[in-house]
C-alpha cells in the first residue's frame, strides 16, 4: 500500500477527549459511546462547526498512552465552549492512505488493517514520524450543509483516510 504525501494543516478542531492506550484500544467503544448517546450528533449541531467530516486524533502521551479525540473543524475565531477539547493539527507533510470503504452498519477491521500496513510502510520507506498527532479523517469529500445532508455521507457507506504526518529520512 503506497500513499500519496500532500500538504495539509494547519487545521483547528473541537472535539471529545477521550483516554486510551495501545495496549487496551478503547477507541472503538467510545465511537459507539458517543454515536449512541447523541453528543456525535450534538456536536455537528454547534455553531463553531466549519466543517462537518469528522477527525479521529491519536495523540501519544507516553509509550502506550494516548489521548483520542473525536472532533470537527472550527471557524475561524470562534467562541468554543469549555466542555470540547481543542485542537490544532500542524501543517506539513502528511502521507494519506485510503481506508477501503465498509457498510455503516457493520463493524470493520479495514481501519485497524489499514493502520497496521501505514506502520510497515514507514519501517520500510524513505519517510519517518513522530508518531504523535496522526488521524483519522472520515467522509474527507464530505458537502454536507447545515441544510442538507450529501450524497457520500448518505450513502451507508463509510469512507475514511489516515494521515500520518511525515518527514524525509
Amino acid at each position: 500500500m503506497v500513499p500519496k504525501i500532500v500538504k495539509f494543516g494547519p487545521v483547528k478542531v473541537a472535539g471529545y477527549l477521550h483516554k486510551t492506550s495501545m495496549s487496551n484500544n478503547t477507541i472503538p467503544d467510545f465511537w459507539g459511546e458517543i454515536m449512541s448517546d447523541g453528543r456525535q450528533k450534538i456536536l455537528h449541531e454547534q455553531d463553531f462547526v466549519e466543517h462537518h467530516r469528522e477527525y479521529g486524533i491519536c495523540v501519544m502521551t507516553n509509550e502506550d498512552d494516548m489521548d483520542y479525540i473525536v472532533a470537527v473543524e472550527t471557524k475561524p475565531g470562534a467562541q468554543i465552549p469549555e466542555k470540547y477539547m481543542v485542537f490544532e493539527l500542524a501543517e506539513g507533510d502528511y502521507a494519506v492512505f485510503n481506508v477501503p470503504v465498509y457498510p455503516m452498519s457493520e463493524p470493520s477491521p479495514n481501519i485497524g488493517l489499514t493502520w497496521g500496513k501505514a506502520a510497515k510502510w514507514l519501517e520500510t520507506g524513505e519517510y519517518t514520524t513522530d508518531g504523535n498527532a496522526n488521524f483519522e479523517l472520515y467522509f474527507p469529500d464530505c458537502a454536507c450543509t447545515n441544510d442538507k445532508i450529501c450524497d457520500l455521507c448518505n450513502s451507508g457507506n463509510m469512507h475514511c483516510d489516515i494521515y500520518i504526518k511525515v518527514n524525509k529520512k
